[in-house]
């Protein structure tokens, strides 16, 4: 499946994207005419062209992906071009209203690059000859007549990065037809005014003209009849069966951009002519359909193809014609024969178990993998032994050849008598037992594609509705590119100073079909520089590993700090700037969080019970620290009762009470708790509200005394803390038990079940208003499995979200104005932290490479956004975003 790679195709539309910018910046307004397109030879392999305004400027000014793929030296010599020339004021003002064109050609050894320019008014030859050769005096320009064609050469001198003279660069321009041509090959001007050559038709012409997008800033067009020539350019061996797939289907596309700073998206349409004996072309009559295979694939994955189809009796029709004009046709037939003879239903069977989706993976070993839905389980079941024999370990293998092929086509014909195992849904195949057995093993710990940072960009850019995904992991087919690339190609993508093709991720084509055509786009994802946790504003060394915090707080009236306490109880107090305020040695472990009182003091306690009262300086206010009777659970609580205003520690099942100067308060001690407390405290209408796993709700004065107690009845076991919700009458709460019920508690004592979720028993509750309604929302980890739902007489889910590994930690909720917060999650074992919108969409930017334990929000009253996180190397960083 070497062959299978479109790499030709992403390598070159990345070129000349990259190219475009550098001619951009004029202020023109986008015209109508491809006046232009109509010289180009017939082999032309792409063309692009662009709107040239202060928008388009401002877009792509630092857009890191077209130095990446350009190089630098590239970049350098195309930003003297554009000032020298277009910028020039001579000639500006005859280019006032113009497009420009880039198109890509045939080169003997390279592809070479055209310039087409339209003229917005006549110019007279004298004039120009005055204009042209009147420009920069940092350029040489010199004249010459041939063929009676005007031709001008200007010679510049190209650099490298330091500036040093590297060698000499000479631009061509000829102009015909009010049309301005510029190359660096004088060979390609000739041939383009050549009209004895054949020229693009004129039907492409008008396909091109029809579909280009006016509010894009540029559009990328592709005559697919010269897409073999192209792959052959850039490509070491001929393509195999796979790649033909794609570069054999005739026809024209035109794709307009979508700007990302981190991504070149492409999309648009692509007609297909004389399809008919093509695979792919089976998939333009279906209508696209949503992929899910992927979420199966290894981290091993180098590339793959997943397909899908919308109507299974015609897909099945169109591809049983398909298979007909193929060779081995009759050898199918004959086997459908013996098969029906033997078994009569079988085949029939066989096509209603297995579903619409499939894919095949190439990984970085070369081993292949098969992946086809299951759409009727439990016909399958019954089907399994007549179809397959066991080979041990729940692995099977078919027992005829080609059915992978004979139900679906081209797309899995590397699989003749695969073996195979059930994964859920699906089955997974591959030609030998090992790599079956490796599979699951990889499957099992889930070490899988969708598990890494790159791929959750991927995931957030690129929709996964289509018929036909292509996905290419850079990384993973580094090798497999620089083998296949010729020469020239393989060392640009291995020169990591001058080039970044090892920065992209990924790139991917994806096809849905469009009425016997598709809707095509295109994508490369890139590791920006500017990407949120690329380039940190500032770092801060610790010794050891956060194990709390960060947090952010306020200094003064005029400055805020952070918060963070390192492995050996370290604390330390960061300037927003990332130098060290102060840092001192806590007695044990900072116990849930740090609290600011209204007078700016820091509260807080530790697993080696010590209650901590400090200011922002660092200096312990007086009485602290100080002791405790028992070990915290939870955070301490600031207690106002109007006429006095206590500290307040939960044990687990007993409550300290403390005055602000750190002595105890009398009445508290003998206070009896059933059960263990399940969260913070909170005062309620004047009354302290604790919740216990007993399934029981108490009530204090302040005294210590308890007005009230709540007894759930039956055996309940409380896991979540008391939420309180106050209505316009009343104040409800809600409590969540082991078995997954949520509870409506009513301080008369009346209790209901409202909601009963199918978590597992260990699961985690949180009551926090994420999305502005008057309750909170209920938050669920079931591990790794995340749910919101939104609390009312009823309880409604607002969204949720599946990650691949399982949630150790506790959700972080970060301040998000109005009383609202944001929640972060750290899936355990992935390095990556993810932060939440209101309504379940993941924050641009996220995840991020990042340990567990982060902050994200402003981290002083005038600063921007900021991601404070750590790393491996024990250092806090500081990104803005």
């Amino acid at each position: 499946m070497r062959n299978t790679i479109i790499v030709s195709i992403l390598l070159l539309v990345a070129v000349i994207v990259a190219s475009v910018y550098y001619f951009s910046g004029l202020d023109q307004e986008k015209k109508e005419s491809v006046k232009p397109i109509a010289f180009l030879p017939k082999d032309t392999y792409l063309i692009a062209s662009f709107v040239n305004d202060e928008t388009t400027d401002n877009i792509f000014k630092d857009f890191e992906i077209f130095e990446a793929m350009l190089g630098h030296q590239e970049i350098h010599q195309l930003r003297n071009l554009k000032q020298q020339l277009l910028r020039n004021k001579n000639l500006n003002s005859y280019l006032v209203g113009s497009d420009i064109f880039i198109s890509l050609h045939p080169g003997k050894e390279e592809t070479q690059l055209l310039f087409s320019i339209p003229l917005m008014e006549k110019v007279k030859n004298e004039e120009l000859d005055q204009v042209l050769t009147s420009l920069s005096s940092t350029l040489q320009v010199q004249k010459t007549d041939t063929a009676g064609t005007a031709l001008y050469s200007f010679k510049a001198l190209k650099t490298d990065s330091s500036n040093t003279e590297t060698k000499d660069s000479i631009f061509y321009v000829a102009y015909q037809a009010n049309i301005f041509f510029g190359s660096y090959s004088k060979s390609l001007l000739f041939h383009v005014l050549d009209k004895k050559q054949p020229k693009l038709e004129e039907k492409q012409i008008s396909y091109f003209n029809d579909h280009s997008n006016r509010n894009s800033p540029f559009t990328v067009y592709l005559p697919q009849q010269n897409l073999n020539g192209m792959v052959s350019n850039y490509k070491k061996n001929k393509a195999g069966d796979f790649l033909k797939q794609f570069i054999n289907l005739k026809g024209q596309t035109v794709w307009n951009i979508n700007y990302k700073q981190d991504a070149l998206m492409l999309s648009g349409e692509s007609e297909l002519e004389d399809a008919d004996g093509e695979y792919l072309s089976i998939f333009a009559k279906q209508h696209k359909t949503v992929q899910r295979l992927y979420n199966y694939f290894p981290s091993s994955s180098m590339m793959f193809v997943e397909y899908s189809f919308s109507d299974k009796a015609s897909w099945a029709s169109d591809l049983k014609t398909w298979q007909a004009k193929q060779d081995g046709a009759k050898q199918l037939s004959d086997q459908e024969q013996v098969i029906n003879k033997e078994k009569p239903q079988l085949l029939t069977d066989i096509q209603a178990a297995l579903g619409s989706d499939f894919a095949v993976v190439e990984q970085t070993n070369s081993d292949y993998l098969g992946f086809i839905s299951i759409q009727d389980s439990s016909k399958f079941d019954s089907v399994l032994n007549s179809m397959a024999e066991s080979a041990g370990d729940s692995i099977y293998r078919f027992r005829y050849a080609q059915i992978p092929y004979r139900f679906y086509g081209e797309g899995l014909k590397a699989f003749s008598r695969p073996y195979f195992v059930r994964v859920n849904n699906l089955i997974v195949l591959a030609n030998q037992q090992s790599t079956i057995q490796e599979y699951i093993r990889k499957w099992k710990r889930k070490d899988l594609l969708i598990g890494g940072i790159g791929f959750k960009n991927y995931e957030q850019i690129q929709g996964n509705e289509a018929n036909v995904t292509f996905f290419i992991n850079t990384k993973n087919a580094s090798n497999f590119l620089i083998n296949s690339l010729n020469n020239s190609y393989s060392k640009n993508f291995r020169n990591k100073d001058e080039y970044g093709y090892q920065e992209f991720y990924s790139w991917s084509l994806q096809l849905a079909g469009n009425s016997g055509n598709f809707l095509s786009r295109f994508y490369a994802i890139y590791k920006s520089k500017n990407r949120l946790g690329v380039n940190a504003d500032w770092t801060y060394s610790m010794e050891s590993r956060l194990i709390n915090g960060p947090y952010v707080f306020e200094h003064s009236d005029t400055a805020q700090f952070i918060l963070a306490q390192e492995q050996d109880h370290t604390v330390h107090a960061i300037h927003p700037s990332g130098n060290k305020l102060w840092s001192t040695v806590f007695s044990g472990r900072i116990v849930g969080s740090v609290k600011q009182l209204p007078d700016r003091s820091l509260l807080l306690a530790t697993d080696r019970r010590r209650l901590y009262r400090f200011d922002p300086q660092g200096k312990m206010v007086r009485g602290f620290s100080t002791g405790l009777s028992a070990e915290p659970i939870y955070e301490p609580s600031y207690i106002d009762w109007g006429s006095e205003q206590y500290i307040l520690v939960p044990g687990k099942n007993k409550l300290m009470a403390f005055t602000m100067e750190g002595g105890k308060v009398d009445g508290w001690d003998d206070v009896n708790l059933e059960g263990e407390i399940t969260g913070p405290l909170q005062l309620v209408d004047n009354e302290l509200v604790v919740g216990t796993t007993y399934g029981r709700v108490y009530f204090f004065d302040q005294g210590g005394n308890k007005t009230k107690e709540i007894d759930i009845p039956g055996d309940v076991v409380f896991v979540s803390p008391v939420a309180v919700v106050k209505r316009e009458t009343e104040t409800v709460f809600y409590a969540t038990d082991d078995t997954g019920k949520v509870y409506e508690i009513k301080k008369d004592g009346s209790s209901k079940v409202i909601y009963e979720g199918k978590w597992e028993k260990n699961y985690h509750a949180d009551f926090v208003n994420l999305a502005g309604t008057s309750s909170p929302e209920l938050i669920i980890l079931d591990g790794s499995y995340l749910q919101v739902l939104e609390l009312g007489n009823t309880v409604k889910p607002l969204f949720d979200y599946t990650f691949t590994k399982k949630i150790e930690n506790s959700p972080y909720y970060f301040p998000a104005g109005s009383g609202l917060s944001k929640m972060g999650i750290a899936p355990q074992g992935t390095n990556l932290i993810y932060l939440f919108t209101e309504t379940g969409g993941i924050v641009d930017g996220y995840p991020v490479e990042a340990q567990p334990l982060f902050y994200d929000g402003k981290i002083n009253y005038n600063s921007g956004n900021f991601l404070i996180c750590t790393r491996r190397d024990f250092k806090l960083y500081a990104f803005r975003y």
